[in-house]
């Protein structure tokens, strides 16, 4: 399947290397990365600088950072196209410079306001917090008179270029050839870098270098302080007694605050003057106040090896009391074991967290290979790879360094200030929970530990005593600030913090940790959302005023469905706790639950708020979260669902953010009837926004700030990690976890011919499960004691049902200890839409480019809510393959049909449905009514044809915006039809 290449975007081969030009395809079909299934390991072949979709993320849980293309430096983004001009940067609400950036978990400011805000008049009331970095400790720079090598290093210097990162080890590694300008002399050069997965304080890096000549330079440990951003200087210096140098920050607004960062190195060898160490000079040495490095002089020998070490110790004193001495106690440990031993130890750490079973798997399980689908090797990457850089920021529940939950960009960022929000609890947790409880636990810890804010903001605020009132944004404190307003806007959150909770109670079955704090919680969101629900006298239902949905184009409305049925749901819940430990159930949440103003049109198509016409546009997922994740079923039928599918499929937004179309693929899978647009959308959650080489999520299907509405993307985005975890587990399989039973409805889409489930828990009980087109098999083993998990369910069966929540079909099965059971999946997907549609959920291909998320698929997988849309006007094709079905057309060579075919042309279609701008202003063209396209009837002329293949051309459009027209649908009827 053609990839998205625009014809803009190019790589230019020079004799130094392939060298990257002012627009680099960064997508996963751009070839600048090869993909190695034996170790999960991603190697780009291409050296592109200065770009941050380039750079890798390397973190250990407590510390992190983002590593250049050219080796473990510091880097900042450079114009593509006009060095000097305008400077990439980050989006709201910073607008700072986009750099490698590098922080410690927890490690926040304290700051009058933002650039950017929500309510700027809320920060009388309390102060911002961003988060802080600290100086990027992992540079050892090599400098041969005027040349050196940093992340400036000129991609005409370096050849044979590879840059490894092995998602089973955490090792991120580079390889190449530098050959500085006028220089005479060529160097191969590797670096190698953790940050220990063992040891939360350590960082490691090894670097050699090897000249074709005799040379005379120096090397240079170098803590680089332009990363630390939001901060002052506490102290640095060298160590007259050691190789020791050290630099230590306070955040901003915050003094009794310290971060502190201390590099030793083993440079002794044969080609190193130890004996000359001074303190590091020269233009790659910043002028920032927290810079420090420290200089040797090296003679290399021509073909000879020279090997330097590093080892960092990193601490804050607000999670170690003597965080100076654990930064150094750490970095002389390290020194102490070398290299070596904390390479090996951190190898077997990550590995007994990245197991084979802890990802979803698309390989072959008789063969172990993949299938010859690069799609299906996409999906395999990104798998592993939302695990890894999800799992990367967290640490395990019990090391006392987790209850920082994660922020959208995590260690490696400053996207979005390092701020928290929902993405931590409903879009990174779900996939977690299942899979890594005890790492998952991290993003409910930081809300138990903000906990008490969360009170004082419902008090502060005059909400009922025992009101939680959590901040949209939370850094340091949690307290209602500009960017984080607790009132007025997406009250949802408390409801997605106390259904992330009570899932995970239901998955790990840890009452002991539940009824110690979170249940505290559920019930303070249910006294909130109580007082939040007012009663109109007029329509005898509550209603909720001035709030905002996860749609945040619509702002300050009534009644915003997707809230609204949230806090009935959680009054719910607040109810069944009660009753489970022996409370009074409290009548008046009943009654609210039962009759919330949860608004449709006369269509039967859910508004989104009070007053919501047919022009609304959508940021991102909001109302087809009623089905999933809330699983909301209170006079909400099946159908009405699919009609809220479908409408808001075609209302979203193409700037929207990467995990929406994750949560239409789960409930398209849930919900179709027929079709296969399940794989359209789980495509356009994945592929779009995924960025070779390291397969990390941008937040815009476009990175381009020209062609996106000037967004800024997010980068790491993990939240689309997380959104894309859950698609296996939640979509295909259909597993529900909201529930006291366990739940799952199987059904794998046509094109995916297997998948083994990643080990998932639930009650603390252990399970697998594999599924190929047909059936799925589901397993139980005894629960291990390294999950840390009581099995509910250790002495008897477990039991689950076939069939989702409020389905009225369902199934009970149990499951023993060791014991297997297979089950049907659901093949809605073999019903046609069209009655006799020959090409529905067939092979397609193209060669033509497409815009974002708009893929040759989608015309052929029986929904028109999914749409392929050439990149241009210009002609563009996509190739069905018939073969074994019907025939029009006998042989070809991918793009040309040979033989006896026939060709059906109109040069001038006919709208059957044209837009009349009048009409849709107009009250009755307001309506919210299901979307209807175009269509154009054809007929073969002189009977009935047969072929292999059938074969569509489109050229020009009606909008006048240099885009392709989009195709809805493409349907063949076979004879009778």
């Amino acid at each position: 399947m053609g990839g998205v290449r625009p014809p803009w975007r190019w790589v230019t081969l020079l004799a130094a290397g392939r060298v990257v030009q002012a627009s680099t395809d960064f997508s996963t079909t751009s070839g600048i990365a090869d993909w190695d299934q034996s170790d999960w390991s991603l190697t780009a072949n291409t050296y592109i600088p200065a770009q941050y979709q380039a750079r890798v993320s390397l973190a250990n849980g407590y510390v992190g950072a983002s590593l250049a293309a050219a080796g473990p430096f510091f880097e900042k983004d450079i114009n593509q196209t006009d060095p000097d001009g305008v400077k990439p940067s980050n989006g709201w609400p910073l607008f700072d410079e986009r750099v490698s950036f590098s922080t410690i978990a927890g490690f926040y400011d304290l700051q009058p306001n933002g650039t950017g805000t929500n309510y700027p008049w809320l920060n009388q009331y309390g102060w911002e917090s961003f988060i802080s970095g600290i100086p990027h400790s992992t540079g050892i720079i090599f400098a041969f008179g005027e040349n050196y090598l940093d992340a400036t290093a000129s991609n005409t210097t370096i050849s044979n270029f590879a840059q490894k990162l092995s998602f089973k080890t955490g090792v991120g590694e580079w390889a190449y050839t530098w050959t500085p300008a006028e220089s005479q002399t060529s160097f191969n050069v590797t670096y190698s870098t953790i940050f220990s997965r063992k040891r939360p304080n350590v960082i490691a890096v090894t670097a050699s270098i090897t000249p074709s000549a005799d040379i005379n330079g120096t090397v240079t440990d170098l803590i680089d302080g332009r990363s630390a951003l939001r901060t002052y200087l506490d102290k640095k210096g060298l160590d007259d007694e050691s190789s020791i140098i050290y630099s230590s920050v306070h955040p901003w607004g915050r003094d009794n605050v310290t971060a502190y960062v201390q590099s030793g190195v083993n440079f002794t060898n044969a080609y190193t003057d130890t004996a000359s160490r001074g303190e590091a000079r020269g233009p790659f040495v910043s002028t920032d106040e927290s810079t420090i490095g420290q200089t040797f002089n090296i003679s290399l020998k021509a073909g000879q090896t020279a090997t330097f070490y590093k080892y960092v110790g990193v601490a804050s004193n607000d999670k170690f009391p003597r965080a100076e001495a654990t930064a150094s106690e750490a970095q002389a440990q390290a020194l102490e074991d070398g290299w070596d031993t904390l390479l090996a130890e951190h190898i077997v750490a990550w590995g007994e967290i990245m197991t084979e079973t802890s990802v979803d798997n698309f390989t072959d399980p008789a063969t172990g290979k993949l299938p010859d689908d690069e799609t299906i090797k996409s999906l395999q990457i990104a798998s592993v790879a939302n695990t890894f850089y999800l799992l990367e920021n967290i640490q395990a529940d019990g090391s006392g360094l987790n209850d920082w939950s994660i922020s959208v960009g995590g260690l490696s960022s400053d996207s979005y200030a390092g701020l928290v929000f929902w993405d931590a609890d409903y879009w990174m947790s779900p996939g977690l929970n299942l899979a890594s409880p005890g790492y998952a636990k991290q993003i409910s810890n930081f809300r138990l530990k903000q906990y008490d804010q969360a009170l004082a903001n419902a008090e502060f605020n005059g909400w009922p005593n025992g009101s939680a009132l959590y901040s949209w944004t939370s850094g340091g404190f949690g307290n209602c600030t500009g960017t984080g307003p607790c009132v007025d806007y997406q009250y949802h959150l408390n409801h997605d913090i106390a259904f992330n909770l009570l899932q995970q109670y239901n998955i790990t079955n840890n009452a002991t940790w539940f009824y110690d704090g979170p249940a505290d919680i559920i019930e303070s969101v249910a006294i909130m959302s109580s007082h939040l629900l007012k009663y109109n006298a007029t329509t005898e239902t509550y209603w909720i005023l001035n709030a905002t949905d996860p749609d945040e184009y619509a702002n300050n409305v009534n009644n915003t469905a997707f809230t609204i049925a949230s806090a009935a749901e959680i009054l719910r819940q607040g109810n069944w706790l009660r009753s489970i430990q022996g409370a009074e159930t409290n009548e008046t949440w009943e009654e609210q639950a039962e009759n919330i103003a949860f608004l449709s049109a006369e269509s039967n198509i859910t508004l989104e708020f009070q007053g919501m016409n047919n022009s609304a546009a959508v940021k991102q997922a909001d109302i087809v979260l009623l089905t999933y994740p809330l699983d909301y079923n209170d006079d909400y039928s099946h159908e009405e669902k699919l009609l809220d599918l479908d409408y808001y499929a075609n209302r979203q937004s193409p700037n929207g953010p990467a995990m929406t179309y994750s949560i239409f693929a789960i409930n398209a899978n849930a919900l179709s009837p027929s079709g296969c647009s399940a794989h359209t959308y789980t495509l356009n959650g994945f592929l779009p926004y995924l960025r070779a080489p390291w397969y990390q999520f941008s937040e815009q299907a476009v990175d381009d700030i020209n062609l996106n509405g000037d967004t800024k993307p997010a980068f790491p985005f993990l939240t689309g990690h997380g959104g894309a975890n859950q698609v296996v587990p939640f979509g295909f399989l259909g597993i529900r976890t909201d529930q006291p039973a366990l739940y799952i409805s199987p059904s794998l889409p046509p094109q995916i011919p297997f998948v083994t489930v990643r080990t998932f828990y639930y009650g603390g009980a252990t399970l697998s499960a594999y599924l190929n087109s047909t059936h799925t098999t589901i397993s139980r083993i005894t629960t291990p004691a390294s999950a840390n998990l009581e099995d509910k369910y250790a002495n008897t069966t477990l039991p689950f049902i076939l069939g989702s929540p409020g389905d009225s079909n369902t199934t009970s099965y149990s499951l023993a200890i060791n014991q297997t059971v297979t089950v049907p999946n659901r093949l809605y997907w073999q019903n046609l839409t069209d009655p006799g549609n020959l090409l529905q959920c067939l092979p397609v291909t193209s060669e033509d480019p497409y815009q974002a998320g708009q893929f040759p698929v989608a015309a052929i997988d029986g929904a028109t809510s999914t749409r392929w849309q050439p990149y241009t006007n210009e002609s563009a094709s996509l190739l069905v393959n018939m073969a074994a079905v019907v025939y029009l057309g006998n042989t070809t060579d991918g793009e040309v049909l040979y033989d006896t075919t026939t060709v059906i042309r109109v040069d001038n279609i006919t709208i059957s449905l044209p837009y009349d701008a009048e009409y849709s202003a107009s009250e009755e063209g307001s309506l919210v009514e299901p979307v209807q396209g175009n269509t154009t009837i054809l007929s073969v002329q002189g009977g009935a044809w047969s072929g292999k293949y059938a074969r569509l051309v489109i050229e020009g459009c009606f909008e006048e915006d240099g885009k392709g027209a989009t195709v809805g649908e493409f349907v063949l009827l076979g004879v009778g039809s």
